[in-house]
């Protein structure tokens, strides 16, 4: 029994056992909080990218999606896509087990190291990165590696193995430089670290010095050379700009226009005093002010034993949280934060162990009261971040990754729940050989769904979806991803969620259509519109979902007036549950007035169940109104003098 004793407790002593364990437990916050499937943007640029072994978007990202290929491939389970929001999972769950190891080896304190680890990874912003397949929490993982590797080998240099520990760092940093810019801004803080403490000997040790250089600059000179041209060969990115020379390569990989005018801007400080408190009150929420007050009190403790970790973490956290928070341009902002949250967290932990040592140094063995008083605020405290950032951020996220959001007529966001997949799930009915058009957000999901799991080859997959008129004497059927203004020679109708645009009336009701043959009329009896059919592919319905129904309208008449559609879901007994509106009909984009005598309009929507739903046996219902000139609504209605008209009956079950 003391032998098994004494193995648990040796087990326990070990720095990599505390890793492990922040690792499992992050890794399964996140995977509960995973996106389930296809998303849209730079996301699921990556999730074609690293399959496709594809050209990205600027730097190219060249390890992620070497990283990506190998790990799609080898890792049998789900589909690729969800294989790659995975990898994002388990890099940011790499990140936090790194800076528990690297606080542990330093304090060796296992909760401190915990709590530290724990917090940096249950961070909202880092979360969110996490259950998504985007490059940030890769970026993360190296931000938590080249850390650690810097606190490690400040704290044992004079060690024997203190020059391995140095070539470590140095190809940790030359690796980082082939993922993210910001990796970039770590440069001067490593700098002021290593030039401090070797000082004359890098002069001295020329050998070791080169070696060092060498392991951080020949990564990026050698790999980019090769990767980017070798991946453009590849021709499976849908991007417009493909640099053929030399000059062209600097100018794409730099993206100039991030460095001037346009996205890192020091205009004024009123400019950049809002910018740094959105950055600031992103922090408090992620991190909460307990974090930051443990963060300064522990470096204060720190200037006088190590001081030249006070100014590595100081520098490097300044310019990295200064450029994030000046970074403009992106809706997602908050994405360039996570590098210096990472910092944070290691500062956060060493506040933690810098507070234990004062405790223990200022506190005699007499007053072993206090001291447990002492400890037991400071795990409550601890505790009560953890438990914070959980609260916060877990309903947020698991409601998102299992509900998301609906498909609204603009497509700008396909990063929650399966909306991508929503997207993209009626690609297998468009026309043969069609030209579809679309925005990089719904591109990447479209493009992913062809080139990966090699839906529909025919199509042509064209970005931006402005270049609309390059197509307008195309012989090819031509398609929308997204809701957008055109002209009135086209008549516009959806196939699933995307609108193909046709030169001529459609009359024929799709195959698959459940009959209606609702016809509606005025207060007077003028016929108007007819709801023919529809499509409901779910009878059953889990709480919680948001499911497709397409309508098929009918024009009985030239011209009828404009009228607007409200869906709506209603109990047995007729109450209102949830309803929408929509200006007309195919996203707003086909009024009315404008449908020919016989014309047959598919019209998508979706009904939202919302998650506190009852189970039960619930109504879908169609309202057809348009505003008077005084204001008022005048509503259609079907035979029987119904203003609603009922469609058709589904059930709800629990989630």
């Amino acid at each position: 029994m003391r032998n098994l004793f004494l193995r648990v407790r040796d087990f326990l002593r070990q720095g990599w056992t505390w890793s492990l364990l922040v690792f499992t437990l992050l890794l399964t916050l996140y995977v509960r909080t995973l996106l389930p499937g296809v998303v849209g943007g730079d996301a699921g640029e990556l999730q074609y990218a690293g399959p496709l072994l594809a050209l990205t978007h600027p730097t190219g990202q060249p390890l992620y999606v070497l990283l990506g290929f190998l790990w799609s491939h080898l890792f049998p389970i789900g589909t690729f896509a969800w294989r790659m929001n995975l990898l994002a999972a388990i890099s940011a769950a790499a990140a936090g087990a790194i800076l528990t190891g690297t606080i542990y080896r330093l304090y060796r304190g296992p909760v401190i190291a915990s709590a530290a680890g724990l917090t940096l990874g249950l961070g909202a912003t880092l979360w969110g990165q996490a259950v998504i397949a985007d490059k940030y929490a890769f970026s993360a993982f190296f931000a938590s590696l080249v850390t650690g590797l810097a606190l490690w080998w400040m704290q044992d240099h004079d060690q024997p193995y203190g020059d391995r520990l140095l070539y470590a760092l140095a190809l940790a940093y030359g690796l980082s430089l082939l993922h993210h810019r910001s990796m970039f801004v770590f440069a001067p803080g490593l700098g002021l670290l290593v030039g401090g403490i070797e000082r004359g000997k890098l002069w001295q040790d020329r050998q070791r010095t080169l070696i060092g250089t060498a392991l951080v600059l020949l990564p990026p000179l050698i790999i980019y050379p090769l990767f980017l041209p070798l991946v453009q060969a590849r021709d499976l990115s849908p991007f417009l700009w493909q640099p053929s020379s030399l000059s062209g390569w600097i100018n794409w990989w730099l993206e100039r226009h991030v460095l001037t005018g346009e996205v890192l801007v020091f205009d004024s400080g009123m400019t950049w005093a809002r910018q740094l408190l959105i950055y600031l009150e992103t922090l408090r929420q992620d991190y909460t002010l307990v974090t930051v007050i443990f963060a300064v009190f522990g470096l204060a403790l720190l200037v006088r034993r190590r001081m030249m970790t006070v100014v590595f973490l100081l520098v490097t956290y300044a310019l990295v949280g200064a450029l994030g928070a000046n970074y403009r341009g992106n809706v997602r902002q908050f994405t360039y934060y996570l590098p210096s949250f990472v910092v944070l967290g290691y500062v956060y932990g060493i506040g933690l162990g810098e507070c234990k040592r004062f405790m223990r140094e200022r506190i005699e063995i007499r007053f072993t009261r206090v001291r447990i008083l002492e400890y037991t605020i400071g795990f409550v405290l601890i505790a009560g971040v953890v438990l914070t950032q959980i609260m916060r951020a877990y309903p947020l996220l698991r409601g998102e990754s299992t509900y998301g959001q609906t498909l609204d007529v603009y497509r700008q966001t396909l990063k929650s729940g399966d909306m991508g997949d929503r997207l993209v799930a009626r690609m297998i009915d468009l026309p043969q050989d069609a030209v579809v058009l679309a925005d990089w957000e719904q591109l990447t999901s479209l493009w992913y769904k062809q080139k990966v799991e090699g839906v529909r080859p025919d199509l042509t997959l064209i970005y931006p979806i402005e270049r609309l008129g390059d197509f307008d004497a195309d012989d090819r059927p031509i398609c929308l991803a997204r809701m957008l203004p055109i002209g009135e020679e086209w008549h516009p109708t959806n196939i699933g969620p995307l609108v193909c645009l046709n030169h001529k009336p459609v009359v024929t009701i799709p195959k698959d259509f459940m009959p209606l043959d609702k016809l509606l009329l005025t207060p007077d009896g003028d016929p108007q519109l007819e709801l023919a059919a529809y499509r409901l592919d779910q009878s059953t319905i889990s709480a919680g979902q948001y499911v497709p129904l397409v309508l098929a309208w009918r024009a009985p008449i030239a011209h009828p007036k404009d009228y607007s559609i409200s869906l709506r879901i209603l109990t047995e007994d007729w109450q209102p549950v949830w309803s929408a509106d929509i200006a007309a009909p195919v996203l707003g984009m086909y009024p009315t007035s404008r449908w020919v005598p016989g014309e047959i309009v598919t019209d998508y929507h979706e009904l939202a169940i919302p998650r506190e739903m009852p189970p039960g046996r619930y109504l879908w219902t169609v309202v057809v109104y348009r505003q008077l000139e005084d204001g008022s609504f005048a509503q259609l209605q079907d035979i029987d003098g119904n203003i609603e008209v009922m469609g058709g009956v589904f059930e709800v079950v629990p989630q």
